[in-house]
C-alpha cells in the first residue's frame, strides 16, 4: 500500500491513512506529524546528507495494534522533489517497515519502522518474552541519490557499485575499525571520543542473564541482499 506527494517548492501538507485489518473493539486511531527534510549526518563515520524525519535518521518507529487507524500528517520539506512513503505489511501483527519510494530516498534514509502488536484480548503467538530489540538493516553509499539514480536509470544501464557500508539502525563504520588493534590492517581504529565518531557509534544491546528477549528484525536495503547470524 502506498501513498504519494508530489509537491513543489512550496511546503506540501498531506495525510495518510492507514487502517490496520482485523478490527478489535480496543482499536484506537494514532497521530503523528512528520517533517521530512535532508540533513548532515555520519551513518558510517563519513559525513554525508541523509533524509530524516522529525530530525531522525532512521525515521521514526511507529507502534501500533492490530485495528488501529494511523493518521500521518506529512510536510514536505525537500525544495525540489516529491516524497513518496511505502508501507510494508500492516495486515496482521508484526515486524515491518517503511521506505521512500521516490527515486532513490530509500537509499537516503527515508525508513524507518512499523510493529504490529496483537490486538487487546489476543495471544501473542510466541508467548511471554522480558524485552525486546528493533534492528533496520540498510545498505549505505557515499554518492549523492541523484547521481545513484542518473546511473541506475540511464541507458546503458551504469551499476553504481556495492555499498560503501552496511547499516544498523542506521549506524556503521566505513573509515574506521572496531577490529583494527586484533588485526595487521592499516585501517584506523575508531574512536568514538571524538566527536564526529559519536554519530557512528554502535548501540549496545543491554541484556539480562537467564532473561528472554525478542528481536525485530527488518532489512530496509535499497539494492543489497543480506544475511543476518549471530554469533553466541
Amino acid at each position: 500500500m502506498g501513498c504519494s506527494s508530489l509537491g513543489s517548492r512550496a511546503l506540501v501538507f498531506w495525510c495518510i491513512l492507514l487502517s490496520l485489518i482485523h478490527v478489535s473493539l480496543g482499536s484506537e486511531t494514532k497521530q503523528f506529524t512528520w517533517e521530512v527534510e535532508y540533513m548532515y549526518r555520519r551513518p558510517d563515520c563519513f559525513e554525508n546528507v541523509v533524509i530524516g524525519i522529525n530530525g531522525q535518521f532512521p525515521g521514526p518507529t511507529i507502534h501500533a495494534k492490530a485495528g488501529d487507524t494511523i493518521v500521518v500528517n506529512l510536510t514536505n520539506k525537500l525544495q525540489t522533489e516529491g516524497v513518496v512513503i511505502h508501507w510494508h505489511g500492516i495486515r496482521q501483527p508484526g515486524t515491518y517497515f517503511y521506505h521512500g519510494h521516490y527515486g532513490m530516498q530509500r537509499s537516503a534514509g527515508l525508513y524507518g519502522s512499523l510493529i504490529v502488536d496483537v490486538a487487546d484480548g489476543k495471544k501473542e503467538p510466541f508467548g511471554k518474552y522480558d524485552g525486546e530489540f528493533n534492528l533496520l538493516l540498510s545498505d549505505w553509499w557515499h554518492q549523492s541519490i541523484h547521481e545513484q539514480g542518473a546511473g541506475l536509470y540511464s541507458n546503458p544501464f551504469r551499476w553504481i557499485g556495492e555499498p560503501q557500508s552496511l547499516l544498523i539502525n542506521g549506524t556503521g563504520q566505513f573509515n574506521c575499525s572496531l577490529a583494527a588493534k586484533f588485526s595487521n590492517s592499516s585501517v584506523n581504529e575508531c574512536n568514538f571520543a571524538i566527536p564526529e565518531y559519536k554519530q557512528c557509534e554502535p548501540k549496545i544491546l543491554q541484556v539480562l542473564p537467564n532473561k528472554k528477549y525478542r528481536l525485530r528484525i527488518a532489512s530496509t536495503t535499497a539494492l543489497s541482499s543480506l544475511n543476518l547470524a549471530i554469533g553466541v
